[in-house]
């Protein structure tokens, strides 16, 4: 209390006081007083009320005590001017928020995930100069879709998201728009994969991206009751038929870790849109040599690389132990290049041009024109999606004897998956069916035993294609006792052959499948599956086998 300021202030509150009073009491005792002895008697009043004041004013206490009133009234007033600030800058940032808002007062939305991941794209926190890595979260491609198509997915090829580094007032509407940005990126995966969580994920230093570096290891062991020619999965088209088709073969069984994956996921943001890399592969190749499944670098709603085709539905497949998986899937990777525009929240278009790679018997494929795929997804309700496929060949092939052909092919699926909630809330019916001619590349027992788009007759050097119808319902139960579910799985081929075919040529195939897998947690899942399959030829020769099988699959 002894600094200059309070010495002056104390200083010029005593000059301030002894001036008022003089000045009252001058006015009283001017009425008495003649000009002539005016100066002297103010002179002399002046020094007599000086010494009044200095002698009876305010004391220091009363002094100090009022400069402390002082300092709590202009405390009072800055806050309050403080408030008036705030509430002002919130009211401007409400006026610009209902300028921006679109006509008609609606607001514009991205279009939101189905069934179990629908709630899963909106929980993303405010970003800041380096990317927040929790909160996002995909599932890889894989033979059917990962375990338990649940909320928590867990087979994982991930994302990663950042922004660069605003003003704090800036920050929640730079967020928002960050978040639709990978809303929309991952919509797009082609794995129909989404955020959830991304664990693991390194930083990339200097930058707003993010790797993580994912996969599985697996291991199965199947166990054959009958002769198979592929023993460590089950290709129903692979069962032998007749007496002569088992000669040397027996039953067996094998233990196998080959079908253990690797991946990296590459993600970041920018300002033209979010990019991402992603590559990964397995060691199923011939003598467990590493061989590649995916390769793909995506931008905004575009694709280019190796991939499922556009012709297939990974959200529609049910999860199976089985590594071969369902006969009359659509399943096929494919150097492709894709565009995928959506319209409005509920349908998506995707126009690819892919790999044509024909298959055909007695002569191999030399197509010069791209397979055109044209898809619509639908998600007319929040319980039901849907995926009609058209694709589109020219299937040009030249024979052993060197002879050039070529024939128009097509073929239309349609798939989907629909939730059945009476027992439990994530239980679902998951199909597909399809017809074509000249598709058989495409359908996954096909494909496995071989060249089924076209055939050339030896005699005329003809090119005839198959006509091919396949598909499956499943459905997936949850036991309602922690992450234990199953899957009940019916599955079909059939080839309308050409007449000049031989007599043992495939037919028709059956598939019934049902499992059972429990998932202690996250990163586990244990299960024993049982297979039943039969194949009848065209001479109208069937045979069956079945398989169990048991694994044990781990992530990371």
């Amino acid at each position: 209390m002894n600094s200059p300021c309070h010495r002056l202030c104390i200083f010029s509150l005593l000059v301030s006081t002894t001036v008022c009073g003089l000045a009252g009491k001058a006015i009283a005792s001017t009425r008495n007083i003649t000009p002539q002895n005016a100066d002297a008697s103010a002179t002399v009043a002046t020094e007599d009320e000086s010494a009044d004041t200095l002698q009876h004013g305010l004391g220091m206490a009363d002094v100090i005590a009022l400069l402390h009133q002082q300092q709590r009234e202009l405390a009072a007033q800055k806050q309050l001017l403080q408030d008036q600030s705030q509430r002002i800058t919130a009211l401007t940032a409400e006026l610009n928020t209902l300028k921006a808002r679109p006509p008609g007062g609606h607001q514009v939305t991205t279009r939101q995930p189905l069934n179990r991941q629908e709630d899963l794209l909106v929980n993303q926190a405010p970003q800041t100069a380096t990317p927040d890595l929790t909160g996002l979260h995909s599932v890889p491609p894989n033979e059917g879709q990962p375990a338990a198509q649940k909320e928590s997915q867990h087979d994982t090829a991930t994302a990663a998201q950042g922004t660069p580094a605003t003003h704090p007032a800036d920050q929640p509407q730079q967020s928002g728009k960050t978040t639709n940005e990978f809303a929309k990126v991952q919509a797009d995966d082609p794995t129909r994969a989404l955020m959830d969580e991304l664990k693991g994920a390194w930083r990339l230093p200097g930058t707003t991206a993010a790797l993580r570096i994912g996969g599985f290891v697996k291991t199965a062991i199947v166990i054959n009751e009958d002769a198979l020619q592929i023993s460590d999965r089950f290709i129903v088209g692979s069962i032998p038929v007749g007496v002569n088709e088992t000669t040397g073969n027996e039953a067996q069984t094998s233990v196998t870790a080959d079908q253990s994956r690797l991946n990296f996921d590459l993600r970041q943001p920018s300002e033209y849109g979010t990019f991402r890399a992603f590559i990964e592969g397995d060691f199923a190749g011939s003598n467990e040599t590493f061989r590649l499944r995916h390769a793909f670098g995506q931008w905004r709603r575009v694709i280019t690389g190796k991939t499922w085709s556009t012709f297939m539905d990974p959200d529609a497949s049910p999860e199976e132990i089985d590594f071969e998986g369902l006969n009359g899937r659509i399943n096929k990777r494919h150097a492709q290049v894709r565009v995928m525009p959506t319209f409005g929240e509920k349908y998506e278009l995707q126009l690819a041009l892919e790999d044509p790679d024909p298959e055909v018997q007695n002569g191999s494929g030399i197509s010069r024109i791209p397979d055109l795929v044209l898809a619509g997804r639908f998600y007319a309700y929040k319980r039901l999606h849907t995926k009609l496929a058209l694709i589109a060949r020219d299937i040009r092939a030249q024979s052993e004897l060197g002879d050039v052909e070529n024939e128009f092919a097509w073929g239309v699926s349609l798939s989907g998956s629909f939730a059945t909630p009476l027992f439990d809330d994530r239980d679902k019916l998951l199909f597909q069916v399809n017809y074509g001619n000249g598709i058989g590349s495409y359908v996954n027992d096909l494909s496995s035993v071989g060249k089924f788009d076209g055939y050339f007759e030896k005699d005329t050097d003809n090119l005839e294609l198959f006509d091919v119808t396949a598909g499956y319902v499943s459905w997936q139960h949850w036991w309602g006792l922690n992450d234990l579910r199953s899957n009940f799985t019916f599955g079909a081929v059939e080839v309308d052959n050409p007449d000049f075919v031989a007599s043992d040529a495939y037919k028709e195939t059956l598939r019934l499948s049902g499992n059972l897998i429990w998932s202690p947690m996250s990163r586990i899942d244990l299960g024993a599956e049982y297979l039943w399959g039969r194949r009848e030829n065209l001479d109208g020769e069937d045979g069956d086998a079945t398989q169990i099988q048991v694994m044990a699959k781990y992530r990371f």
